[in-house]
C-alpha cells in the first residue's frame, strides 16, 4: 500500500493512479473518477486512499490533495459519459497522457 511519503512527494499539479494501493500506469484506455474528496493534509489524503481500498487517483494542486475513486474504461466515449454523469471536469487518456474535458 502507498505510504504518506509518496503523497508528500507530489509536486504542484502532480498526481498518481493507484490500484490496490500500488501506483499504476496503463498504455491505453481512459481513467474516470466517479466521486472524490478534497483533503487539506497528506494524512487526510492517505486515509481517503485507504477508505477507497487503494483504488483511486490522487492529485495535488493549490495546497489541496484531491482523492478520487476512479476506474479505467476502454473508450473516450465511455469515459466522457461516466464523467458527465458524475459531474467531473475531465477524464485522463493513458495513451497520450492527455485530458479530455467533459
Amino acid at each position: 500500500m502507498i505510504n504518506i511519503r509518496s503523497i508528500l512527494k507530489l509536486a504542484e499539479n502532480d498526481g498518481l493512479t493507484l490500484k490496490h494501493g500500488k501506483k499504476v500506469n496503463y498504455k491505453s484506455g481512459w481513467q474516470v473518477a466517479t466521486n472524490g474528496v478534497e483533503c487539506k493534509t497528506a494524512r487526510e489524503a492517505i486515509n481517503a486512499v485507504k477508505e477507497y481500498g487503494g483504488n483511486c487517483g490522487v492529485w495535488f494542486a493549490n495546497g489541496i490533495y484531491y482523492v478520487d475513486k476512479s476506474k479505467r474504461v476502454q473508450t473516450k466515449k465511455q469515459a466522457l459519459e461516466i464523467g458527465k454523469a458524475c459531474n467531473q471536469i475531465s477524464v485522463y487518456g493513458w495513451a497520450r497522457g492527455n485530458l479530455a474535458y467533459c
